[in-house]
């Protein structure tokens, strides 16, 4: 469960009324009207007070990388969807806690997508059993993106590195006039012998190969 939240902001956070934050107060006998069970929240610092979550306000920096997120579990984002837009694309590609918005009266103008790093929506008017319920779905989307990009990211690496093999078994074929096999299993003994990854040895080759043809672009590399 996410108990730790940045609240970033792109302009300072409007003054709280006296109600902290509550939609609907309850009677003057009432001790404790802004933890009262079933009530509403307008502003996320007093949501998150409500629910008994902790949370820390800052103004959005630039750039990005100087946004710290390193002691909390989540961010939480109060701007408008173009601000918003523009941060999550900075923040995309670093690591980062999953990523909340505060859809504050925003008009759905979007074709109803939303950037694809958010985890999770916050509206004023929610209660805090609402919130626990968000929350919850927003670190099983968190989860299973951070998996799907490490995925894939895994999966780019390994085609990546299968252009370096076949560039490499190419070379090896053209100049011992081997087939691609007995090029692969070249590679792969090359490979044991220095104790560095077979993907390795096809980088050192390719580059000495294209090094030679540059110092030489006439002559048969041999």
């Amino acid at each position: 469960m996410l108990q730790s939240f940045l609240i970033v902001r792109d302009r300072p956070a409007p003054k709280a009324p006296p109600s902290l934050g509550l939609l609907a107060p309850f009677g003057v006998d009432d001790e404790e009207p802004s933890y009262a069970e079933g009530a509403r929240y307008d502003s996320a610092s007093a949501l998150f007070d409500a629910a008994g979550l902790r949370a820390q306000e800052a103004l959005l920096p630039e750039p990005a990388a100087d946004l710290d997120v390193k002691n909390v579990d989540a961010i939480l984002f109060c701007t408008a969807y173009p601000v918003l837009l523009k941060w999550t694309k900075a923040l995309e590609h670093r690591a980062s806690p999953p990523m909340l918005w505060w859809c504050d009266d925003e008009p759905v103008v979007h074709n109803c997508t939303l950037a694809e790093p958010i985890d999770g929506i916050l509206h004023p008017g929610m209660t805090t059993a609402e919130l626990y319920w968000a929350l919850s779905l927003a670190s099983k989307h968190y989860l299973a993106r951070t998996q799907w990009k490490q995925e894939r990211e895994q999966l780019i690496a390994r085609l990546e590195d299968r252009k370096w093999i076949d560039r490499a078994k190419s070379i090896l074929s053209e100049v011992k006039n081997i087939t691609e096999a007995e090029a692969y299993e070249f590679l792969r003994k090359q490979a044991m012998n220095e104790r560095r990854r077979l993907v390795d040895v096809a980088v050192s080759i390719v580059k000495v190969y294209s090094l030679l043809r540059e110092q030489n672009p006439r002559g048969r590399t041999r």
